[in-house]
């Protein structure tokens, strides 16, 4: 009798080791993934009450740049772009994160999805996941988002009324398979303080190249090309010889350097009642934007083809340079009626 009640004592307190064992077992499997997870580069946990307080450079993006590349991407496409800029520019990047990811369904046009709700009402103002924690470092701020419905997605809106960026330089770029830039920009500028600088928007096409971002950075100053800075070419047509001083963007340095090589000489036919146009005979770098091309205006279409302009005209191209001193008058007089041969060339 007392060694069946000792077995059953022992047995009882054998039970109660292994729930107590079972329990410690469960309590370390079930911490939250959140513990293990590595935090996101150049973003503040949304959290800080349960996380170190760290600022967007403290989380290992700090290569004592004054410049900050943020971006929104729901598919990738932008985030390449922006991965190219920083790169370019050794600045510090940051990822634009819904709080509420948008799932595949949200995304899809015309469905009365999330995405279409948004964006057909001005005031929504998606929540994001975590914040730059020193934008106050940052004199200039580069932000890139893909076009929704020729706009740029509400969540960026929210970003822009989420900091002060009175006094700091701000440019955005996009991205789009087939839609332009059109206000997506201009739309954002009443979002900040007046005493906001913008530069010149870029909408690159799905797949550009880091040549093509490049490209684009040295057009707007934040990427200079030393071999374009106030470089003159000559231009010939009907005995008669005007100089024009390039601009600073690498389609321009191509397109010296391919005058290096020599003159280059353009059977030029009349477009649309505002241009002189003709195949280049290659292919340089584009870096299109919208522009209002002017009278004197030497711009590249299509990357092969280099016109003049004795008018005006809108559209996404490459600006070139312009002719010195040029006028609608002059530019009517220099080109003439016809299809005029020009020669491009660099003073001896």
């Amino acid at each position: 009798m007392k060694v069946t009640n000792m077995k059953k004592i022992v047995t009882l307190l054998l039970a109660v080791v292994m729930m107590f064992s079972l329990a410690a077992c469960s309590s370390k499997s079930s911490l939250p993934s959140s513990e293990t997870k590595t935090p996101t580069i150049g973003a503040m946990p949304s959290d800080p009450a349960n996380s170190p307080d760290k600022s967007a450079t403290d989380t290992g993006t700090n290569n004592g740049s004054r410049i900050l590349v943020a971006y929104f991407s729901a598919t990738g496409h932008t985030a390449q772009i922006a991965e190219y800029a920083a790169d370019i520019l050794g600045a510090d990047l940051y990822e634009i994160k819904a709080k509420q990811p948008y799932s595949e369904a949200d995304l899809a046009y015309y469905t009365d999805g999330r995405c279409d709700k948004e964006q057909a009402d001005p005031g929504v103002r998606p929540e994001i996941d975590g914040k730059v924690g020193n934008m106050e470092q940052y004199d200039t701020v580069l932000i890139g988002h893909p076009i929704w419905y020729g706009q740029a997605p509400r969540i960026i809106s929210t970003f822009l009324e989420s900091y002060n960026f009175a006094n700091k330089t701000l440019v955005t770029f996009c991205t789009s398979g087939s839609s332009g830039l059109g206000s997506s920009a201009s739309n954002l500028y009443g979002l900040v303080p007046s005493s906001v600088k913008w530069l010149e928007s870029r909408r690159f096409a799905i797949g550009s190249s880091k040549d093509e971002v490049a490209a684009w950075l040295t057009d707007i100053g934040l990427e200079e090309d030393p071999e374009v800075n106030e470089m003159k070419i000559q231009i010939t047509t009907g005995g008669k010889t005007m100089t024009a001083t390039l601009s600073n963007n690498a389609s321009a340095a191509a397109f010296y350097k391919l005058l290096n090589n020599g003159p280059v000489t353009v059977e030029m036919r009349d477009y649309g009642g505002f241009e002189k146009v003709g195949p280049l005979g290659t292919s340089i770098v584009r870096t299109d934007g919208s522009i209002t091309a002017k009278p004197g205006d030497i711009i590249l279409y299509q990357g092969d083809q280099v016109t003049i302009y004795y008018g005006t005209n809108t559209w996404d191209f490459t600006l070139l340079g312009r002719i010195d001193g040029a006028s609608e008058e002059s530019m009517r007089s220099f080109l003439g009626d016809g299809d005029p041969t020009v020669t491009f060339k660099i003073p001896e």
